[in-house]
């Protein structure tokens, strides 16, 4: 148990570097890669990239920080678009919409993307930024 809590900030940001290079990966194979779509694959990669230096360039803290903030924003702007453009399409593809009580599935149909996906982004980021944070100040302690 001892190796795990010495580890565990580690740990965390090996799994968040997952968590963006699969979502970066997903982003990929819906081909999300039109337009100002690549901006999301962009920070998706950034936030992998920059967790996976942040666990072995530790001197620049400041500068994985920042970049974990400009990913989290990417994500939050992202979901303004989507806000905007499920808005526009009264919906999305495969799902809730706003005239129907049912869940329908739109086979072939493209339609507005899910409003709030893009918050995964933003929430990894600032995980990652919250297990840098508590990582840097446990080492400055001991």
């Amino acid at each position: 148990m001892a190796w795990l809590k010495k580890r565990y900030p580690e740990l965390v940001m090996l799994w968040i570097a997952s968590g963006f290079f699969a979502l970066a990966l997903e982003l990929l194979i819906t081909r999300h890669t039109e337009e100002v779509q690549l901006v999301g694959v962009a920070a998706t990669l950034l936030g992998g990239v920059v967790a996976v230096l942040a666990l072995f360039l530790r001197s620049q803290r400041t500068l994985w920080l920042v970049g974990f903030v400009v990913v989290a924003l990417a994500g939050l702007v992202g979901t303004g678009v989507h806000w905007s453009e499920a808005g526009e399409e009264g919906g999305y593809a495969g799902g809730y919409y706003e005239d129907d009580d049912e869940y329908e599935e739109d086979e072939g149909e493209e339609g507005a993307p899910p409003p709030l996906a893009p918050l995964g982004l933003t929430g990894l980021a600032v995980l990652g930024a919250a297990t840098l944070y508590v990582r840097d100040e446990e080492v400055e302690e001991g």
